[in-house]
């Protein structure tokens, strides 16, 4: 069985976060870490990659940040992952699904 998950990296959950002078999150000296209920999603994919003999594809879409996610999937045994960097700056939610869709029907 071929298990694909999507995940993200996001703040670590133990930073400190501030805004800057335009309201938007200051990302200086924050440390970035998997999403955590994506880190449980993978350890599942895992889990049924064993039971079924199967293969594990992690899917990530970011930038070149976003590599570190996709090697720690990696190290906890994922087989596959995929980096998406779209070249827009600012994607909303609707594009980014489309994108990620296109991506796991190949």
């Amino acid at each position: 069985m071929k298990v694909a998950v999507f995940t993200k990296q996001t703040f670590d959950t133990e930073a400190k976060i501030t805004l800057d002078a335009q309201g938007k999150i200051n990302q200086e000296g924050v440390s970035l870490i998997m999403n955590p209920y994506d880190e449980f999603a993978v350890e599942e994919a895992l889990r049924i990659k064993e039971k079924t003999r199967g293969e594990v594809t992690v899917i990530s879409m970011g930038g070149p940040k976003a590599q570190d996610v996709l090697r720690q999937a990696l190290a906890m045994g994922a087989d596959r992952a995929v980096l998406v960097t779209p070249e827009l700056e600012e994607i909303d939610e609707y594009t980014t699904a489309t994108i990620l869709a296109r991506v796991l029907s190949r």
